[in-house]
């Protein structure tokens, strides 16, 4: 199930290069995060089309923040990220826990704990955003 998600991600990211290729997209390239928006972004009280509850609602920074008991801490997200899940980069792991949650629990935590809609209520730049600051979190 998992590679199967991977793959449609990869696909619709080659399909969406192709068609900026062609000149059928917006973009003059493949999306690049932004570390500093994406920790601008993780950091709103709401977040998305929707106005959801943003990240922090949920994800405590570290210990000096709260415990735990909603969300992992976000610090170390990329350390912990890589090798999380067998054939996964860290990356393509935390692209797969935004847009579909529940293909992979964190061990304490159940399936639909996190909002389930992040892959349509936010842009894929604002993805790539939060990604990029994510991936600085070692």
């Amino acid at each position: 199930m998992r590679k199967t998600i991977v793959v449609t991600l990869i696909v619709l990211m080659l399909s969406a290069m192709a068609l900026t290729a062609c000149g059928g997209g917006a973009s003059d390239g493949p999306v690049i995060g932004d570390a500093a928006k994406g920790e601008e972004l993780y950091n709103r009280a709401t977040l998305g089309s929707k106005s959801s509850e943003g990240c922090v609602a949920c994800h405590n920074y570290d210990e000096t923040q709260g415990d735990e008991t909603d969300a992992p801490f976000t610090a170390g997200t990329a350390t912990k990220a890589e090798g999380r899940v067998p054939g996964l980069s860290a990356e393509e792991y935390i692209l797969e826990s935004i847009v579909n949650p529940d293909a992979y629990v964190v061990e304490g935590y159940n399936a639909g704990d996190m909002y389930q809609s992040w892959g349509e209520d936010l842009s894929e730049q604002e993805m790539a955003d939060i990604i990029a600051y994510l991936l600085t979190l070692k």
